[in-house]
């Protein structure tokens, strides 16, 4: 059975790490929070003082991390440790859950690639943090097949979806495409229950007829209380979801770029949508 590490046990990275400890991998687990560190101890997880001990107990490491320089962090030397490239054993796997740029995994895998290490990108999305507690997560997995292979015994257990769509780089790419398609929706919500409300037709009013018979219902619309309910909840608060919705935008925008794609709908979002976001909420 492989042996397994996770580094990041926020919001996602939490119940994801459970359902690999309740599966019965062999855990290493490593968060700056003491908290979580626990309840995954209560579940039988070793922790870890390093992203270097966490390599060095580990055949494949999970990093769930917010942004691609605390993923930069986790990997290479930093801050006195030593990082978990360093730690990994060749032939050992480095899977990022985090959505990051899709040159990251590639830009990771010139070190890694020094030591026979692999990394693949295996973003996530399915319903925020109660789909990870769950079990019922959809990835979207970029890297080499049989690196992929020896990953699923390990993602079956975090997820309801497994997708390999290509090369390095291609799960991200997805991943970037699926939330700007999720927040664009989220945005039009937002601003047609705005409109009810000003009109003075309840919003709850709105939701149901829109999700019992009009045309316009999204699995958005219908989960609309529960996205409400994670904002609410959020490890960082309302104003983390809106930073988090910023930085999928600007992350589609830098493809939208790296491609030459033409995505105006895009540009309207970042450049007149984002602004109106500054109450520091996706719902309010």
């Amino acid at each position: 059975m492989l042996k397994l590490g996770f580094i990041g046990l926020g919001n996602m990275g939490e119940g994801m790490a459970q359902n690999l400890a309740r599966a019965g991998f062999p855990l290493t687990v490593r968060d700056l929070r003491p908290e979580p560190v626990a309840r995954l101890g209560a579940l039988g997880a070793r922790s870890a003082n390093s992203n270097f001990d966490v390599g060095q107990a580990s055949d494949l490491v999970c990093i769930a991390v917010f942004t691609d320089e605390q993923v930069r962090q986790t990997c290479l030397p930093y801050g006195g440790d030593a990082g978990l490239i360093a730690g990994l054993a060749p032939g050992g796997i480095i899977a990022i859950h985090s959505t990051v740029p899709t040159s990251l995994s590639r830009e990771l895998t010139g070190a890694a690639s020094q030591r026979g290490i692999h990394v693949v990108d295996a973003p996530m999305t399915g319903g925020g943090e109660v789909a990870a507690r769950e079990g019922k997560l959809t990835f979207f997995v970029g890297g080499d097949a049989a690196v992929f292979e020896r990953c699923k015994p390990a993602f079956e257990a975090m997820t309801q979806h497994l997708f390999h769509v290509g090369a390095l780089g291609a799960g991200a790419a997805a991943k970037i495409m699926s939330n700007f398609l999720a927040i664009s929706n989220t945005i039009v919500v937002r601003e047609a229950l705005r409109l009810a409300r000003g009109f003075g037709i309840p919003e709850e009013k709105i939701l149901e007829i829109v999700n019992t018979g009009g045309v316009g219902s999204s699995w958005v619309s219908n989960n609309w209380q529960r996205i409400r309910t994670q904002e609410a909840n959020y490890t960082t608060g309302k104003a983390g979801m809106v930073a988090m919705a910023s930085k999928d935008l600007h992350l589609a925008q830098a493809l939208a770029e790296e491609t030459r794609t033409p995505m105006p709908v895009l540009s309207f979002l970042i450049e007149k949508a984002l602004p109106d976001l500054s109450a520091n909420s996706l719902t309010g």
